[in-house]
């Protein structure tokens, strides 16, 4: 497949993305040069584990064929993360969204070397303001496995709250996990954190 005959334009938010500033990073919309970059990460077997039930890797013509089969409707909003040198650490995306319903699921990765900065939870915040702003969303799903800790723990002091667990959902170094399903409520998330978005997150507050 022709690399430049890929199309990043996403059928269900009908509209590119605008860039989203923050205090020292950047969610950028995903473009045909970060393809190779997210081929890499996404190849990674020592992360792969953490937040997705794929077991495969998959060549590059592979990936791209994937991604451009997911782009046009499998994924909602897909970020790439930039840090304070604009340097791409990590991607954030949303995918099966219902926006009749008034949710959606959301996924982030960063590279290990930009974990535990905070960086992530910046991130976020950014991103659900954005999502919660633009979009008919009553919640957002995360969906993580029980041995992923620092995930969970994350989470839950990202408002998220427990509205599942899929028992035995998971087999990994020779045995069953849990998966549990944490839900964001847009009223609580704002009651919680809204000042800390525009005081702590947004680019244009001092």
């Amino acid at each position: 497949m022709n690399r430049n005959s890929i199309s990043i334009e996403n059928n269900q938010t009908r509209f590119k993305p605008p860039t989203l500033n923050g205090k020292g990073f950047r969610l950028v919309p995903l473009n045909r040069d970060n393809l190779s970059l997210l081929h890499k990460w996404e190849s990674d077997p020592s992360s792969l584990y953490l937040y997705t039930l794929r077991k495969d890797i998959l060549s590059r013509e592979e990936y791209i064929e994937v991604m451009t089969s997911r782009l046009k409707g499998y994924y909602h909003v897909f970020f790439v993360i930039l840090n304070q040198k604009d340097k791409p650490v990590g991607f954030i995306y949303t995918y099966d969204a219902n926006l009749i319903d008034g949710f959606t699921f959301a996924t982030t990765f960063l590279e290990p070397e930009s974990r535990r900065l905070g960086l992530g939870a910046k991130a976020g915040l950014l991103f659900y303001d954005y999502l919660f702003s633009y979009y008919p969303l009553r919640k957002i799903y995360c969906d993580v496995f029980e041995y992923n800790r620092e995930s969970f723990s994350a989470l839950k002091h990202a408002g998220f709250e427990i509205e599942g667990e899929f028992r035995e959902h998971r087999f990994f170094q020779g045995k069953y996990h849990m998966m549990y399903r944490l839900a964001l409520y847009r009223g609580r998330f704002y009651k919680k954190f809204g000042s800390m978005v525009q005081r702590v997150v947004l680019n244009n507050i001092p």
